[in-house]
């Protein structure tokens, strides 16, 4: 009914239309607003949790896993070590933390705790210059690989004189053997590189002492290195070259190459002192070179990489490194090595920081048959490969596995990897595939029928053949296995570590181990019954319970990674459960899993990558660059060169932290 159909005027009339405008008043009027839950903070809701969830486990003596939540007593302190709370949110997030055995957490303590912790360590500007931060700039050794390869690209001559030596080989520290933090130098070790140069110019101009017999070489080598002495004595002195303008020619070419960038005039002359007080001892021309050159080859601007200090650009953070330093980590990035003519004429034009110019060069390296060297140097340690060689499957067990099947496993994965460099194909293949790369040994392991020969080539995979990705290729699974028997944890770890970056802490002193004699009650049927018996320890339970699941669901590939349907006659049981409700069955099962977290996975390898090409950890101060190299991939379909692209287009690849710049390195 509406106002204007009554009678005007009329009481009833003005008592109903008083009554419709008050129940459209109330109808369309705003509810009140309920008060809104007040914004978390470190003080009411996170430290308070700490104390009565975490500490017990995570307090001043003897944390468990090396975390010490003591240390941190506001909000300023968890932005110091974002990385560590990720983790804790992680955990606190899949209910993994606090254990099962504790008292847990109410669903609204953990919504909030969870959610401040993402608000605060995602809480960055990456529109702000002055928080743009290009981390620790450490100076760097050479390691033994990019010593031996920067030799060879040097002087011409394919000679391990660290070998030789005895030159121990580089500890790898998280991970990698490029890390500053590893690459120190002790005095042994500088003797071992004094010695080594001393080899080097033996096999370049003789023996010093002619009574020396060195140990003759095959035709080819004989070769090399009479073509590496004649580029390396390529101006001698003559009718119109003096001695001493011969070895300043060969000293200014040979410094210039060694040390990666222009040589000072006066670095020049103290080399050449050295070769004058030869002469005037009455040492032949090339003996007289041989002071000279050795003081090149032990030279810390050889065996470092030294980058000019200077304060940061315009009151940034950060001051960009100079064409020539920019060449240098180029090189050794995706080569391995020094840079070559290109690079050097490049910087010397002070062309290559030209972000075109800089791009095409990237994809030039790539391309190079010498960019195998990310794949040999980055691919294999974070793929956790060299462990390949230390695996052991009992013959007993696995007759047929021996040298030449391990070494087509390790090629599978190399090569897998490789081709994405080289064909530039999505990381995204490294988790699920169609093809992979077999020779014939490897095509039978597998019952790939069709391959013939020792070369390695492409083929394409059926469902039948269970493949596809890292997770179906036989060495990881064989290197994550015992010697006798399938490793669910070991594997499980794996796919904890290297595709999602979360690797869980070193077992406890008191874990234990899984023997027949620790069974109470029942004994168990199946090893799976025994392992799980072992999980339910206190000091176990909560790293088995993300690891067993993974590894579980790659069981259906036995120690060195054939496909079986049984083990002994008894069905497997493939299934799992993650902390977070998540089921799990078969490697299918795991490889949705990961393909959910596909982000995760990319932020990782992200990372790592970074890590690598840096030399040193990914901080709190890299998160920008992480987030940009994610925008970037994805716009990209993910491909290898946009990958690599990210790291070198990036703010801590193009800048050092400047001189007059005062942070703190978190963890």
């Amino acid at each position: 009914m509406r106002c204007s159909l009554l009678q005007p005027g009329s009481v009833v009339a003005r008592f109903v239309c008083t009554a419709l405008l008050l129940l459209a008043a109330i109808r369309f009027a705003p509810l009140p607003a309920a008060d809104a839950p007040a914004a978390a903070t470190f003080d009411k809701d996170v430290k308070p949790l700490l104390a009565s969830h975490c500490l017990k486990c995570h307090g001043a003596e003897k944390p468990r896993a090396g975390v010490n939540l003591t240390s941190f007593a506001d909000e300023k302190s968890v932005l110091k070590h974002r990385k560590l709370w990720r983790k804790v949110m992680a955990q606190i997030e899949s209910q993994e933390m606090p254990p099962a055995k504790e008292a847990q957490l109410t669903a609204e303590q953990r919504e909030r705790v969870v959610g401040y912790l993402k608000e605060v360590v995602n809480r960055v500007d990456c529109n702000n210059p002055s928080e743009r931060d290009p981390g620790r700039t450490p100076v760097r050794r050479l390691n033994r690989t990019e010593y031996n390869r920067t030799l060879r690209d040097l002087l011409g001559i394919d000679f391990d004189s660290g070998a030789v030596v005895g030159m121990p080989d580089d500890t790898p520290v998280n991970g990698y053997d490029n890390l500053a933090t590893a690459l120190t130098m002790s005095p042994a070790l500088t003797e071992k590189y004094f010695a080594a140069a001393d080899k080097i110019l033996e096999r370049l101009l003789g023996p010093a002492d002619p009574s020396t017999i060195l140990p003759k070489e095959d035709g080819n080598k004989a070769k090399q290195t009479l073509q590496a002495r004649q580029t390396l004595l390529f101006v001698k002195p003559g009718k119109d070259v003096t001695p001493s303008d011969a070895a300043r020619k060969i000293v200014e070419r040979l410094a210039r190459l060694a040390f990666r960038r222009p040589v000072e005039p006066a670095e020049s002359e103290r080399l050449l002192k050295l070769f004058d007080r030869a002469q005037e001892r009455g040492a032949t021309f090339e003996n007289s070179l041989r002071p000279l050159l050795k003081a090149i080859l032990v030279s810390p601007h050889f065996l470092y990489r030294i980058e000019q200090d200077r304060p940061g650009d315009d009151g940034k953070p950060g001051a960009r490194v100079n064409d020539h330093e920019l060449a240098v980590r180029l090189a050794y990035f995706l080569w391995s090595t020094l840079p070559d003519a290109t690079l050097s004429d490049l910087a010397d034009q002070k062309k290559l920081s030209d972000p075109a110019v800089l791009e095409a060069q990237v994809k030039r390296m790539l391309a190079d048959p010498k960019a195998r060297a990310l794949t040999d140097n980055f691919g294999v340690q974070w793929l956790q490969l060299r462990k390949l060689e230390h695996a052991r499957p009992n013959t007993e067990f696995f007759p047929t596995f021996n040298h030449n099947l391990r070494r087509a496993m390790y090629e599978e994965t190399v090569t897998f990897f490789d081709k994405l460099r080289e064909e530039d194909k999505s990381i995204l293949d490294l988790l699920d595939a169609n093809y992979t790369y077999v020779n014939q040994d490897l095509a039978k392991h597998y019952g790939i029928d069709g391959v013939q020969g020792g070369q390695m080539r492409r083929v394409e995979l059926k469902p039948e053949h269970h493949r596809g990705g890292l997770l179906g290729q036989a060495s990881i699974l064989t290197l994550t296995s015992h010697t006798s028997r399938t490793s669910p944890t070991m594997r499980g770890k794996w796919v904890l570590d290297v595709v999602f970056g979360t690797p869980p802490p070193p077992p406890p002193p008191d874990a234990g181990m899984i023997k027949d004699e620790q069974q109470k009650g029942k004994t168990p049927k199946t090893f799976r019954e025994l392992m799980a018996q072992h999980a339910q320890q206190a000091t176990c339970a909560a790293c088995h319970k993300k690891m067993d699941p993974l590894g579980y669901a790659l069981d259906s590939y036995d120690a060195v990674g054939r496909w079986r349907e049984d083990q002994g006659g008894r069905p497997l049981d493939v299934s799992g459960e993650l902390p977070t409700g998540e089921k799990i069955t078969g490697p299918d099962g795991l490889k949705k899993v990961v393909r959910d977290r596909q982000e995760q996975f990319i932020r990782n390898l992200s990372e790592q990558m970074l890590t690598y090409a840096l030399g040193r950890e990914v901080g709190q101060h890299d998160e920008c660059t992480l987030r940009e190299m994610a925008d970037a991939l994805k716009k990209n379909e993910y491909r290898f060169s946009a990958l690599v692209l990210g790291i070198v287009k990036s703010y801590p690849f193009q800048n050092r932290r400047g001189s007059d710049a005062r942070f703190e390195d978190d963890d």
